[in-house]
């Protein structure tokens, strides 16, 4: 299981941001979704090393959240707020928070294999590529994430902007630099939890409400 806390980065100087991120984070697939613990401090539990990508891939378009990512296994049933959950994941996540405030990227992932390493490595490629990217053109490149299919002029029509100014922001190829940390990631994400012998509680799972108290 993944259990993701993100921190925002100096809220003392800036507006409170929690409203906007859990808006956006609305996109993501939870198994418990993501909310306010405390202060400027938010906490989703997921499933999916590609949800978590996402998650990051739309955290790093903000550019204004240390991003901790506990990997391990967590107390079921889980309870209704994320806030009351307990495991492995979960103190994973809390050291990775406390640490992402001084790291590259402000990002860690939490236990330290080698995978996670990887994982680790790639998604900081990721935020560091939207944070060299300007913020109004980051829009530009989450829309053709979103929609791969799209042209350039199909981005500039939903924009009502130029096809030209689309294509200085996606010729450069930051397009693709993004696609290939989220693919590193994800795989590399899966394999720490194969590794760590955590079971998927996706479509097939045992019912919370069957399963009685026990740790996955």
């Amino acid at each position: 299981m993944y259990v993701m806390t993100i921190d925002q980065r100096g809220s003392r100087e800036r507006t409170d941001g929690v409203p906007e991120v859990l808006e956006l984070l609305g996109r993501v697939e939870t198994r418990l979704g993501f909310e306010r613990t405390i202060g400027d401090e938010v906490q989703g539990v997921l499933n999916s090393p590609e949800q978590v990508t996402l998650a990051v891939r739309l955290l790093a378009a903000q550019a204004e959240w240390h991003i901790g990512i506990g990997i391990g296994s967590v107390e079921n049933p889980l309870p209704a707020s994320t806030a009351e959950g307990r495991g492995e994941a979960f103190y994973a996540a809390r050291r990775a928070v406390e640490a992402a405030k001084n790291a590259p990227a402000n990002l860690v992932v939490d236990p330290s294999t080698n995978h996670a390493s990887l994982a680790e490595s790639a998604l900081r490629l990721l935020i560091w590529t939207f944070e060299n990217i300007r913020p109004q053109s980051r829009r530009y490149i989450d829309r053709r994430l979103d929609h791969p299919d799209a042209t350039q002029n199909d981005i500039a029509a939903h924009f009502d902007v130029s096809q030209q100014a689309v294509s200085r922001v996606l010729s450069p190829g930051g397009v693709e630099l993004i696609e290939g940390a989220c693919a590193l990631s994800t795989f590399h994400l899966n394999q720490v939890e194969a590794g760590l012998g955590s079971h998927d509680l996706g479509d097939g799972a045992k019912d919370d409400s069957q399963a009685g108290d026990h740790v996955v």
